[in-house]
């Protein structure tokens, strides 16, 4: 199949490119300053990215029958891990963030990991799986100059910094009977937090020379969490068909998760000083407040998420798949209720999300025809941010398209399977009652490979 050859070859060099490009962000954006920055947006699999971030109902057997991803955002889904799957994608982002007062615009583009998971079927027969892996919650990110003048003549310039962000390791179990899973995910959430503030006076017209002032915070935390799953599917209607000893069924999925409150704990730095500071060269010349290793903790709260999905699937000789998929779900967090810092609030709302999306697979088994074979997703999110800087709210809406490619030509002396997940990202956030907006386009690539592992021999 000359088409798949010419995408394995196409994978291969933009693996290769995300690997060797810097992936420092270069995303300036002021909203990452509240709470514990950006949440990663739409931090599902490439797969479920393309569905509008759909993914709690979500199973692996929707994959097609040529391999699957790795659903760690509900790890029930463990349970249906039938093959050891290595699961990998990068994210390419541009964000356009834009100020009606003063009137202003700033892009910016940036490359970054999206996540690496593992996962493993324990037990074909008793339906047991678990995965691991790592991936990104939140980001922080921004420089921003603010002009203030002191007098008629004088102007003060505040420049504001951030960085990092939110990290998880993950380790999950989920196990599956007929009509349900249950499952878990339990690992260490870490990361830092380090804002800046430095002042300068630009212009003093009695020649006076004052210093620069710089105020910086940094902030180390980690922690354990526990994230519960459950997810099942029933048919609902079945029709035989007894010519070609085919079946068509039509079948419901469900699935919630649950996170646990958590609290990280935490350790703190604060300098209050006086110098010359540049992008390159820092001379400190007085130091005010200097406190290092101050014990706090961040509590963040509990997060709980619930989806339905439709589905279709044919069941042929040579398997099952799901032909088309429809699903909605509805995300949820108390963040105004229940985030501190050190015991302190930033302005932040109890957020919530509602997530849609479809998927369509003609005939995997369609191996004349390769366009037949491909999965093509697509759509839509909307809802509340948990940053509240105006009190206002920050809506946020999106739309998403995507496909799933295979690489490989099935073959019944072939184990292993590759699927390529692309996945496009057209989003806003803010709106025509709020100062600053962002529009942003996320371009994902996922890269699955799945393969047959420890399997018994017949003959020795």
């Amino acid at each position: 199949m000359l088409l798949a050859k010419q995408i394995s070859r196409v994978t291969i060099f933009l693996v290769l490119v995300c690997y060797l490009t810097p992936t420092k962000a270069q995303i300036n954006s002021p909203f990452s300053r509240y709470g514990l920055g950006n949440e990663v947006m739409n931090g599902q699999n490439a797969a479920s990215q393309g569905m509008g971030g759909f993914s709690t109902a979500f199973n692996s057997t929707m994959n097609g029958s040529y391999g699957q991803s790795i659903n760690f955002n509900n790890p029930a889904s463990y349970g249906s891990i039938y093959m050891t799957t290595f699961d990998i994608a990068m994210s390419l982002n541009q964000t356009t963030l834009k100020r009606a007062e003063p009137a202003g615009r700033e892009k910016s583009a940036y490359l970054v990991p999206n996540y690496l998971a593992i996962g493993v079927p324990i037990s074909k027969d008793k339906k047991i799986g678990f995965a691991f892996g790592l991936q990104p919650i939140t980001s922080i990110h921004y420089s921003v100059n603010e002009l203030a003048y002191v007098n008629a003549k004088d102007t003060l310039i505040n420049n504001y910094k951030g960085d990092g962000g939110l990290n998880q390791v993950f380790v999950g179990l989920g196990k599956s009977w007929k009509y349900m899973s249950l499952g878990f995910n339990t690992g260490y959430n870490f990361g830092r937090k380090d804002i800046e503030t430095i002042k300068t006076i630009l212009y003093n017209p009695d020649s006076s020379f004052f210093y620069q002032s710089k105020s910086s915070t940094k902030t180390n935390f980690g922690g354990a969490f526990l994230k519960i799953g459950v997810q099942g599917e029933f048919p609902i209607h079945t029709i035989d068909h007894p010519n070609t000893k085919e079946k068509t069924q039509y079948a419901i999925s469900y699935g919630a998760t649950y996170s646990l409150d958590q609290s990280l704990k935490a350790k703190q730095d604060i300098t209050r000083a006086i110098g010359t500071y540049t992008a390159n060269n820092e001379f400190g010349v007085d130091t005010a407040q200097l406190n290092a290793n101050l014990s706090g903790r961040i509590n963040i709260p509990s997060t709980m998420s619930f989806g339905i999905a439709l589905h279709k699937k044919q069941i042929v000789a040579r398997g099952s798949y799901d032909q088309w998929v429809y699903g909605i779900e509805m995300n949820q967090a108390a963040w105004n209720d229940s985030y501190s810092f050190y015991g302190k609030r930033d302005p932040l709302s109890n957020s919530y999300m509602i997530r849609g999306g479809v998927q369509y697979n003609p005939d995997p088994y369609a191996f004349e025809n390769y366009w037949s074979t491909v999965i093509y997703r697509a759509g839509f999110f909307h809802g509340k941010d948990y940053v509240n800087i105006d009190n206002n709210g920050l809506k946020v809406t999106g739309f998403t398209f995507g496909l799933g490619m295979p690489i490989r030509k099935y073959r019944s002396y072939d184990y292993q399977f590759t699927i390529l997940n692309l996945a496009l990202q057209i989003g806003q956030r803010g709106s025509s009652v709020n100062n600053f907006k962002e529009s942003y386009l996320q371009f994902t690539l996922g890269y699955s490979l799945s393969d047959v592992w420890f399997n018994k021999r017949k003959y020795d």
